[in-house]
């Protein structure tokens, strides 16, 4: 529940309305009267004890916590919100034979960041040696695709002073979204250490950094699957191959999973689906663009079932559902069919399976 503070005005009538109870007369008018100007006073700091009552209690639940507290309770439970990582990369550099590659040579990105060499290294006779590298500046923006150039800071005799982007070793990542520190923490409350139940996976899972969203099954007798995703909304929701090789590595650690636990960490599998649409009534382009913003929202939603009890699951994707997600934004009339890519024939419902997510292919207004 809300909590509503008065306004100074309500706070100084009330203080006049409680002196004129008390002494059993009505206060004069006239602004300069002293009472007045007592109350408006008086009303001013009382004004300031409401707001800084409300945000003491506001610190007591991780819920309303500022930044600061939030940190604190984390601390209670031993959740640090996780730091900006830094990119480190492979790439190719090439130069003449026997030319040596200096650990700690600079080279600079597209993205006109710096990076470090991590070990000295020395050109063979075919002329390309791998070097790995690490982005001085933590956070996303140190990511570069496969293909990318980096290009030496101070040039080195015999090096053509350039190396292309092969691999990522680890992904950059920005500090943690204090609303996603939140949810972990809220996690951990809602959920005590089980030594290795679901929950404890899903929180182990979220530790790695750049991982928003987690899911974990038992899939075989003895064996965990973790599924992560990096991001709620949009199209970059599974994590890549090097996402998935360190959330395994940080799982399969003996020092934190239970010794008789396998563990594999597979991305999950969006579900496509087309809804096919007639006669919209307002057929207008706002009206259809809100159709379709409310429909990638309430698709990007679904998720499978954690587990079997759960409440107001979101693990279907229903076109009894669409019907009302299109009234509530805007349409007044409509026929539509419901398409799971892949399958010709239209479906009422599909039920996610614990490895799916599910995303809008396209709508098709006919």
């Amino acid at each position: 529940m809300p909590i509503t503070i008065p306004t100074i005005a309500e706070i100084r009538d009330q203080i006049i309305s409680d002196i004129e109870t008390k002494i059993g007369a009505s206060i004069p008018i006239a602004p300069k009267s002293f009472v007045r100007v007592l109350a408006v006073a008086l009303a001013g700091v009382q004004g300031l004890a409401y707001r800084f009552g409300k945000w003491i209690y506001q610190q007591i639940f991780p819920q309303t916590a500022d930044e600061e507290a939030l940190a604190r309770i984390g601390d209670q439970y031993a959740i640090s919100r996780i730091p900006a990582m830094r990119a480190q990369l492979t790439a190719d550099a090439t130069g003449d034979e026997d030319t040596e590659l200096p650990a700690g040579t600079l080279w600079r990105g597209p993205n006109d960041l710096v990076y470090s060499q991590a070990a000295t290294v020395v050109i063979p006779e075919a002329g390309t040696v791998e070097i790995a590298v690490e982005c001085l500046t933590a956070g996303e923006d140190g990511n570069l695709e496969i293909g990318e150039i980096l290009n030496l800071v101070t040039p080195i005799p015999g090096a053509t002073g350039e190396a292309t982007v092969n691999a990522t070793v680890v992904t950059g990542e920005d500090q943690e979204d204090i609303e996603d520190y939140r949810d972990r923490i809220l996690i951990r409350l809602r959920n005590r250490p089980q030594g290795g139940a679901a929950p404890d996976w899903v929180l182990w899972t979220r530790e790695v950094p750049g991982i928003v969203k987690a899911f974990a099954f038992r899939t075989a007798p003895g064996t965990v699957t973790a599924y992560p995703l990096v991001a709620v909304t949009g199209d970059s929701r599974l994590p890549g191959a090097p996402k998935i090789a360190e959330v395994l590595a940080y799982l399969d650690d003996t020092a934190l999973r239970p010794l008789c636990a396998d563990v594999l960490v597979v991305a999950m599998t969006e579900r496509s689906f087309t809804v096919k649409i007639t006669g919209l009534q307002p057929n207008t382009q706002e009206v259809k663009d809100a159709i379709t913003a409310a429909y990638q929202t309430y698709l990007w939603s679904r998720y499978p079932k954690q587990y079997p009890n759960e409440i107001n699951p979101v693990d279907i994707v229903s076109a009894a559902a669409l019907y009302g997600v299109a009234f509530e934004a805007g349409a007044d009339q409509l026929t539509l069919e419901l398409y799971i890519n892949g399958n010709p024939s239209p479906i009422a419902a599909h039920i996610l399976a614990s490895n799916e997510i599910a995303r809008l292919q396209e709508i098709q207004w006919l």
